[in-house]
């Protein structure tokens, strides 16, 4: 049997109490021999429950000791996705154990922080795979397998909240259907709150990015080969991508390039810098 280990910051958030169900809901359907089986955080949430209630809530074992888990499970999932800024020092263990790790949205709070997480599991031989559970939605796995040889000419996004931890959940959709590669980013003047965004990959091909931190601003989008044009629905995902993490978990071999997932981060962090100098084009070099 596969046995599965959370890491966390602190056990007690919405990723961490959903994504056990999700992922027995993937084992059940896919016919996976795996469990949940043992669970560390660095500390329990304040207003909330502890790591033991937590554990015993989900039928988890608790472990002493972040080394304990990670000796006593086969794969390590680090949740902490509230706050990237978490991550970094969540993972160091685990990247030092040479088992697979999934590290939920998103994976650091930079691109230089980020590049010295992978040198890190690298340096240790981790397979490490992150990703946004939105590139895997029904209906961009199923765009993607129809597009096979055909590339995307113009995809837009629509999303809410913002850029700190909301953002991956754009720019992920946007760089599995286009790509890496987007050569400059530019951010119009529409006010504090809304970060609206236009990315050139060059040769015509673009990619459009409106965020509002109204939560009803609802994830949609839209893409074009240039000919034809389509809206790809925003949903059935969760269990999907605990498939994905399953597949690499059991594989070793991570579905999600490193380069994608660094390119995430850069267009992050691009879009911070462009909302400080609106209306002008930014070169991605100089991110």
């Amino acid at each position: 049997m596969l046995r599965i280990g959370f890491a966390d910051y602190y056990l007690d958030n919405w990723h961490a109490n959903y994504y056990p169900g999700f992922l027995r809901e993937a084992i059940a359907k896919y016919g996976y021999d795996a469990a949940l089986v043992s669970a560390y955080a660095l500390k329990d949430k304040e207003d909330g429950m502890t790591s033991g209630e937590w554990c015993k809530k989900n039928h988890v074992k608790l472990a002493s000791s972040m080394e304990e888990m990670i000796d006593s499970v086969d794969a390590i999932m680090v949740i902490a996705a509230d706050n990237s800024s978490w991550h970094e020092q969540v993972c160091q263990l685990p990247f030092a154990s040479g088992k697979p790790v999934f590290v939920d949205k998103t994976f650091a709070q930079d691109v230089e922080t980020g590049k010295h997480m992978f040198e890190r599991a690298e340096k240790y031989k981790t397979p490490v795979m992150s990703t946004s559970a939105q590139r895997y939605c029904t209906s961009i796995m199923n765009y993607l397998e129809r597009q096979k040889g055909t590339k995307t000419q113009f995809m837009s996004t629509v999303g809410p909240h913002d850029l700190s931890n909301y953002a991956v959940h754009q720019f992920e959709p946007i760089v599995t259907v286009m790509g890496t590669g987007v050569k400059r980013v530019k951010a119009f003047a529409v006010g504090e709150k809304v970060t609206q965004l236009i990315l050139d990959y060059g040769e015509g091909r673009t990619a459009s990015f409106t965020q509002s931190p109204n939560p009803f601003a609802e994830f949609n989008f839209c893409v074009s080969d240039g000919t034809n044009g389509e809206r790809l629905d925003s949903s059935d995902y969760y269990v999907n991508a605990m498939k994905a993490i399953l597949d690499f978990f059991e594989s070793g071999v991570s579905p999600v390039a490193k380069e994608e997932t660094l390119e995430v981060l850069k267009l992050i962090d691009a879009a911070k810098k462009a909302r400080l100098c609106p209306d002008t084009w930014l070169d991605m070099q100089e991110v």
